[in-house]
């Protein structure tokens, strides 16, 4: 089975979910029963398109990876951002607007000829995510060949009628949840073409809270956000409800935001920004958290509650988003929130509980292990995989 992962961006210090997921599959997929090629961009910026990665091909971790570059030439990027804010403020717009927005995204043409030149070599084009010019254009080549891995959300370029004539003219859509299957052709309208939900495997990795407090000199206990530091991400709501907080609840509780973006986040004594993280030092940040706090309203699957759990950690998330609450009701890993009375109401309890705590986390990690192991995910996919190609693999390895 030849298979062609096309994703915008490629490498470990990409902070990203679906790029997160695409890698993880790519270097997972068993050989030779999988034959597995990453195409991907130079860029590690989406918003700036810049080239920072040497083009042609290269081997990470025993995946083989074509990069090419992004084309500039072929965008208005004051046009792109002005659109983007004009869609996110749901002020009107056309399916001319939409298309411009498409047109005005990310593009690489060389990659675009690759795909063209060599496409139909391969079993599966698989697309992850949908939101990238490099999708929009890439999966119409050969719509035959191409699958689409959206990490959909429930937002107004989800409904764009490209968003629509993609996901149901492609070879298959495989999702990362239920909740975000339901979203397309429930919510949407979509009519998707042959749906599958996979998920992605979530790997457990030694953690070790006392070497993140040796190295940080963070010993309070604190709120752990993990993910860009991005307005999309309701990071700007989590603050402001910790700080309203403290306010009302003075001592040693403090908001910890792990990750990067372009967020300016207010000083305060109690918020502690500390960036990019490694893979283990990010996971020590996990188990030296009192809880992770997901509030997001935009998931279609957060990796960042499963990595929590497996690092013995409830959760708490906004209810607003029915992928994560849906999570927290069948683990029974974590609570909810819609406002602020709820937060801090939840944050109460979750303090004053610590035996709970353990155990909601304990909960969280047992849904992790059976729904979200290397096994289980791999099994899904190669379902998946047979229902989108007609080939066999359930009984393979």
């Amino acid at each position: 089975m030849k298979l062609a992962i096309v994703v915008p961006r490629y490498g470990p210090e990409i902070v990203g979910g679906a790029e997160t997921f695409a890698r993880q599959l790519a270097e997972q997929l068993p050989a030779p029963e999988f034959e597995v090629e990453v195409w991907t961009t130079c860029t590690d910026n989406l918003g700036e398109g810049g080239n920072v990665y040497p083009r042609g091909p290269q081997q990470l971790k025993g995946v083989s990876i074509h990069r090419f570059p992004v084309d500039r030439r072929f965008r208005d990027p004051g046009l792109f951002h002005e659109l983007t804010a004009r869609f996110i403020s749901c002020e009107p717009t056309t399916v001319e607007d939409e298309y411009a927005w498409i047109d005005n995204n990310v593009h690489s043409p060389q990659l675009y000829a690759h795909i063209i030149q060599h496409g139909r070599e391969f079993d599966i084009l698989l697309f992850i995510p949908y939101l990238y010019g490099i999708t929009f254009y890439g999966a119409s080549i050969w719509p035959e060949r191409s699958v689409i891995w959206p990490c959909l959300h429930d937002e107004p370029f989800a409904r764009f009628l490209q968003t629509r004539i993609m996901l149901a003219s492609s070879r298959g859509v495989m999702f990362n949840s239920e909740a975000e299957l339901a979203l397309a052709r429930d919510q949407l309208g979509i009519p998707v073409a042959r749906p599958y939900v996979v998920g992605g495997t979530i790997n457990e990795v030694e953690s070790d809270a006392t070497r993140f407090g040796e190295r940080s000199g963070i010993n309070e206990p604190f709120l752990l956000y993990a993910g860009r530091l991005d307005f999309t991400k309701n990071v700007l709501e989590l603050v402001d409800f910790f700080v309203a907080y403290k306010e009302d609840r003075p001592g040693p509780l403090k908001l910890v935001l792990m990750g990067k973006g372009d967020l300016s986040i207010a000083a305060h004594p109690d918020v502690e920004v500390i960036g990019f993280q490694s893979e283990e030092r990010k996971q020590d940040v996990y188990a030296a958290a009192t809880v992770v706090v997901q509030p997001s309203l935009k998931e279609s699957f957060s990796i960042v509650i499963m990595e929590s759990w497996l690092a013995g950690v409830p959760v708490l998330v906004h209810s607003g988003c029915n992928v994560t609450r849906t999570h927290v009701q069948r683990s029974n890993g974590g609570l909810y929130y819609a406002c602020f009375s709820e937060f801090a109401g939840v944050l109460d309890w979750f303090l004053s509980h610590p035996g709970e705590r353990k155990h909601m986390a304990e909960l969280g990690r047992a849904y992790v292990k059976r729904r979200y192991s290397h096994d289980a995910v791999l099994g899904r996919f190669r379902r998946a995989v047979s229902l989108w190609t007609g080939e066999d693999l359930v009984a393979v390895g």
